[in-house]
C-alpha cells in the first residue's frame, strides 16, 4: 500500500526543490510573537522615480533656502536674489512654495536661516 501524500506537502517538496536549484527564494522563517523584524534595505524599497523625485525636492528645497539667506543678507529686492528666486521657482512645485512662504509668514520654519 503506496503512501498517501497530502497536497499541501506535495507542493512543499516542489517549493525545496527549486530552492536548492535556485529558481525561487527560500521560504521566510515563521513569525515569532512579540518580535519586530529590522525593515528593508532603503535600497531595495526605494524605485528609480522615487529617487529621482528625493532629488528633486532636495534642489528644490536647497535653492529655496538659498533664496531665503540671500534675501537676508541683502533685502529681497537684490538681484542677485531675483536670480536666486528665478532658480528655486523652476526646480519647486507651486504647491511646495505657497506651503514655505506661509510657514515662513508664520514663523513655523526657516528660522536657521
Amino acid at each position: 500500500m503506496a503512501a498517501v501524500v497530502e497536497p499541501h506537502d506535495k507542493m512543499r517538496s516542489k517549493d525545496l526543490t527549486k530552492v536548492t536549484k535556485g529558481q525561487q527564494p527560500a521560504p521566510r522563517p515563521a513569525h515569532e510573537p512579540d518580535t519586530v523584524s529590522a525593515p528593508p534595505p532603503p535600497s531595495s524599497t526605494t524605485t528609480p522615480e522615487e529617487k529621482a523625485n528625493e532629488k528633486k525636492a532636495e534642489k528644490c528645497y536647497s535653492t529655496y533656502l538659498e533664496y531665503l539667506k540671500c534675501t537676508k543678507k541683502n533685502g529681497e529686492r537684490a538681484s542677485e536674489c531675483k536670480k536666486v528666486a528665478d532658480n528655486y521657482m523652476s526646480h519647486c512645485p507651486l504647491e511646495w512654495m505657497e506651503k514655505w512662504e506661509e510657514e515662513k509668514k508664520h514663523g513655523i520654519i526657516h528660522n536657521h536661516v
